[in-house]
């Protein structure tokens, strides 16, 4: 159903897209195009969104308001008066200056030292009415104010026309920054099918460890991904090593420390896209959900500092962040689970341990053992099959059948992917020596 706003002036703004109703789920994308040498009217319309969303900041926190119709009511007509720009731009600006205030306020609440906000890089946001753009061509008319505007002609590559071409994606929201131009589009996401399996996988630091059920068999599984933390360590060296000899200039050394954590990201997110990827195929496959923890990362608990390092590098948050927006778009159901217990606890008779438990599980009351991460597992299991009745009609396993399984990978990346090992120049010197 579309919802609409009207701005105290009378204008009318539509919150949905034009071409298409928004769905009940969704799944979007980034298209995104460089931008080398902006025209002199996008620049300074850019300067003015930049001065549009500082004085939004600045009338959302005098009167402490804390929604756009609020703040509609208070600086729409301000705004509007003072500057010269297509009258779409100043709501826009409304939902960027207080997206940029709940963080703040966020920070505030929990004591964190912090500064009041300032957009200081120069931006355009524009919802899809405000903007045309021309899915064969790629020409991009953004108005400026009245019947002024900007033309653009975006680089269409192969990939971006296979979407463009196809009229199931909708166009979003544009926005611009000096150097990048991207383009939003979202697609009606699939009904989840109903499971006929489920695939139940502990999250560690190097692997996803679990059971896979269905099909009236059972079997533990692992999928392992031990080189984000090879990735990790290699840059946590040349980082030191960056520091150590740049200590004379701060401003070099910062400049390069950048791009070295950059570099650290995306050659993570590289090999979490391969493991998400492969998993929600695997699971698309055997018609099956994915039950994972819905894990929040604890803060300090006493310990240490490369315990504190270690913690804060884990990409558990984006690795499950690529599973659950590949699992919508493949309409794969995802059930998260409270992560409370799960690798201390006997998934045969309930009990739990209350001390600490090494590499394998050993149940003091019933003489259970297995591998605590596979444990964990099983008690993720569990713990969905009893909170979902869908996947408990579908699904039956009994653990002690699974006591000496032999644990096998659910799919291998490297065969299936055809991946290459990526060396680094921290190991190609060792090899050396």
């Amino acid at each position: 159903m579309r919802s609409t706003f009207t701005l105290p002036d009378g204008t009318f703004i539509s919150a949905e897209p034009e071409e298409t109703s928004m769905p009940a789920a969704q799944f979007v994308r980034s298209l995104s195009f460089p931008l080398d040498d902006p025209p002199a009217p996008l620049r300074w319309l850019l300067g003015e969104f930049r001065l549009l969303v500082n004085r939004s900041i600045r009338f959302a926190l005098r009167e402490d308001l804390r929604s756009r119709s609020r703040l509609a009511k208070a600086a729409y007509s301000t705004l509007s008066a003072e500057h010269d720009v297509h009258k779409q731009y100043i709501p826009s600006a409304f939902e960027v200056a207080l997206a940029v205030l709940k963080s703040y306020r966020r920070r505030v609440r929990r004591g964190r030292r912090t500064n009041v906000p300032y957009l200081r890089r120069p931006m355009l946001k524009a919802e899809n009415q405000s903007y045309r753009l021309d899915r064969e061509t790629g020409r991009l008319r953004i108005p400026i104010r009245g019947t002024e505007g900007v033309q653009l002609v975006l680089p269409l590559s192969t990939w971006h026309r296979s979407m463009l071409r196809d009229p199931s994606w909708g166009l979003g929201s544009l926005t611009v920054t000096p150097d990048r131009i991207v383009v939003v589009v979202r697609k009606a996401a699939p009904d989840p099918y109903a499971p006929q399996a489920a695939i139940a996988l502990d999250t560690n630091e190097s692997s996803l460890d679990g059971v896979a059920v269905g099909d009236g068999e059972a079997r533990l599984v692992s999928v392992p991904f031990p080189g984000v933390r090879v990735v990790q360590a290699t840059h946590v060296r040349r980082r030191r090593r960056l520091a150590r000899k740049k200590a004379n200039d701060r401003r070099l050394m910062r400049r390069l420390l950048h791009r070295e954590g950059r570099r650290e990201r995306d050659r993570v997110r590289q090999r979490l896209h391969r493991v998400s990827k492969g998993l929600v195929a695997a699971a698309a496959e055997r018609r099956a959900a994915i039950v994972l923890e819905d894990l929040r990362m604890p803060q300090g608990g006493g310990r240490g500092r490369r315990m504190r390092r270690r913690l804060s590098s884990w990409p558990q948050g984006e690795l499950h962040r690529q599973i659950a927006y590949k699992a919508v778009a493949a309409g794969v159901p995802i059930i998260n689970v409270n992560p409370a217990w799960t690798s201390k606890t006997c998934p045969a008779c309930g009990a739990r341990r209350r001390d600490r438990v090494g590499q394998d599980f050993v149940c003091l009351a019933c003489d259970w053992e297995m591998d605590r991460q596979h444990n964990a597992g099983l008690n993720i299991l569990k713990s969905a099959l009893a909170s979902n009745e869908a996947l408990a009609r579908a699904v039956r396993f009994r653990p002690g059948a699974l006591r000496r399984d032999v644990v096998i990978p659910l799919y291998d990346l490297l065969a299936r992917e055809g991946a290459r090992e990526e060396p680094s120049g921290v190991e190609c010197l060792a090899e050396a020596a």
